[in-house]
């Protein structure tokens, strides 16, 4: 493990489109979401603060927590809610700041700590969180599911929902930011970020037969990363398939529920 404090950052401003309701306060196994997330996070010694980025119903139900809670109302704009949170806790230049989404009914103590461990590790500016598709499927075994994906070079990933940056790189990041958050469910939209290199050779690589000659690796895209923003990126994969699930529809918090209620039998 990994001695570093981290400050975190839960962004729980989403509203569920088929309900108009907070998604951060849906329950999973009869604990709202925002609840489950908040305590796994106040489960780790690496984190001295977290600051909740939420709308009044959902900041309404936060209890008093061991370490400090900032509660943070949200605006309707995903960034300006980053950079609110991000200023509640005060960050100075060398902090480490978990940026990190309410709506993950699996999330964990026991993967967080993974994910932060590999990502002090890196000693990079910026970290995001790859998970292989594989992984994702045998979480959920035979039930169903679609997530957003990519082919590269070290197989079929899918993002997780945390990122790790270091406060020093905000100004870097914040020129970039906004289009990026906007983007991140559309592969051609991130493609067009990316450059039209990485974009060619993504097109490439969709050709029968010849395509997987001309996949795209991590690296490439820390390098770009880097180009674009000015610090240093990196990408880790990770088999952490309870931080690459979130409740972005119906269909995704009923399997959630199917799940749990699975887990629960078998236990």
């Amino acid at each position: 493990m990994v001695s570093q404090s981290v400050k975190a950052v839960v962004l729980a401003g989403g509203i569920a489109a088929w309900s108009g309701e907070p998604k951060a306060l849906f329950k999973f196994s009869g604990i709202p979401l925002i609840l489950r997330v908040v305590n796994e996070l106040q489960a780790l010694p690496s984190i001295v603060q977290i600051a909740v980025v939420a709308s009044e119903p959902v900041l309404s139900i936060l209890p008093e927590f061991p370490k400090p809670c900032v509660k943070v109302h949200a605006t309707s704009d995903l960034w300006a809610n980053t950079q609110l949170g991000i200023k509640a806790v005060q960050p100075e230049p060398d902090d480490y700041l978990l940026l990190c989404a309410a709506d993950i009914p699996f999330v964990t103590a026991e993967s967080l700590q993974k994910f932060l461990d590999e990502a002090l590790k890196a000693e990079a500016d910026l970290v995001y969180l790859a998970v292989p598709l594989s992984e994702v499927q045998r979480f959920f075994g035979s039930k169903k599911f679609r997530r957003t994906s990519a082919k590269l070079k070290e197989g079929i990933l899918t993002g997780g929902n945390l990122i790790l940056l270091r406060a020093r790189a905000l100004p870097n990041i914040s020129a970039f930011a906004d289009q990026a958050i906007r983007s991140r469910k559309s592969l051609w939209q991130l493609g067009q970020i990316a450059g039209w290199r990485l974009l060619l050779k993504w097109l490439l690589s969709l050709l029968p037969v010849v395509g997987d000659a001309f996949l795209v690796s991590v690296s490439e895209l820390e390098k770009r990363g880097e180009e674009l923003l000015g610090c240093r990126c990196k990408g880790i994969i990770a088999d952490l398939p309870e931080l690459a699930f979130d409740v972005d529809k119906l269909e995704d918090y009923e399997l959630a529920q199917s799940i749990s209620a699975q887990k629960l039998v078998k236990a």
